[in-house]
């Protein structure tokens, strides 16, 4: 309603001028009271979102990197699957393999492994920049040190991601994904060009880390279908060759038996020729003794071989 002058105002009569003014009341408390409902409505909405849940432990952000890790290197797997496909299977992985009790839902763990990507990767250029002074006396300890120094002074919030940096640190396809986003850090980039990442690393390890060190410790990972089965026939063809090569040495053995008992008889029968033949060259040696004409002989000779005769005939030599 325009600006009305005095003059104008002593024109109106005064009926309708305090109906005007009861009009102009009633229009600003229903305008008040719709404003108040409109902010009603909102903290009722505010009220019903569902309230955040815990953090991650540690157990957890290893699972899950684990889960990232596994999924995004299977040969089945390419850069065109879905990023929800594609997170749908690490949550899968997440839920089948963990050993504790959690209902994380698919959009909390891609949350979180947002959040660890981008920290751990500002910890990975602070420890390469640290890496890039090499300062003579520093150990690796040192060196993790400084750079937890320089991430703090630049993000001005301390690092706590130890145990999912030391997890992702040299695995093949945490170091493609790093250097793909280097290349494209000066491009627009979506959501998607983080997690769609290429499986062209044949890696097939998982990495378990204890709490509060900076060791990479090995730990079998959990196989597939296909890995199950490509392992036991693995496992069948090695019995097969085992039994194989087992059978092989059995029958050397036995023939190597059967020569040894073969030449046993042998030489038992070389040592009963021996034996026979001497006992004939002792027979033929006594025979001629007893069959000596002494009579020709001196008196010593003659008592010599009367002598051998008579031992003879008693058996004594």
């Amino acid at each position: 309603m325009g600006s009305t002058s005095e003059d104008q105002l002593e024109d109106f009569p005064m009926g309708k001028l305090l109906l005007m003014l009861l009009f102009s009341q009633v229009s600003s408390f229903f305008t008040q009271d719709s404003e108040h409902e409109n902010a009603d409505e909102v903290c009722q909405v505010a009220n019903k979102r569902p309230p955040r849940g815990p953090g991650f432990n540690v157990e957890e952000d290893k699972l899950l990197i684990s889960a990232w890790l596994n999924t995004s290197m299977d040969s089945i797997q390419g850069n065109d699957q879905k990023l929800h496909t594609f997170w749908g299977e690490i949550t899968e992985y997440y839920h089948q393999y963990k050993s504790f009790d959690s209902d994380r839902s698919q959009p909390m763990l891609t949350q979180r492994w947002g959040k660890i990507q981008k920290v751990v990767n500002k910890f990975s250029g602070c420890f390469a920049a640290i890496n890039e002074r090499h300062e003579s006396g520093k150990t690796e300890q040192d060196k993790i040190a400084d750079a937890k120094k320089m991430f703090e002074a630049q993000e001005k919030i301390r690092f706590n991601l130890d145990h999912a940096w030391i997890l992702l640190r040299h695995q093949p396809k945490w170091i493609q994904l790093m250097q793909e986003l280097d290349i494209k850090k000066s491009k627009p980039r979506s959501k998607s060009s983080i997690t769609n990442i290429s499986s062209s690393s044949t890696t097939s390890t998982h990495i378990d880390i204890e709490e509060g060190t900076n060791t990479c410790f090995p730990m079998s990972r959990p196989p597939g279908k296909k890995a199950e089965k490509r392992k036991l026939k693995e496992t069948t063809d090695q019995l097969v060759q085992i039994q194989k090569l087992h059978q092989e040495k059995k029958e050397r053995d036995e023939k190597k038996l059967e020569i040894m008992k073969e030449k046993v008889e042998v030489d038992k029968e070389k040592l009963r020729v021996r034996k026979l033949e001497a006992e004939n060259r002792k027979f033929e040696a006594e025979m001629k003794i007893m069959s000596m004409d002494t009579s020709t002989m001196n008196p010593e000779q003659r008592a010599y071989y009367s002598k051998l005769q008579m031992k003879i005939l008693q058996g004594d030599i």
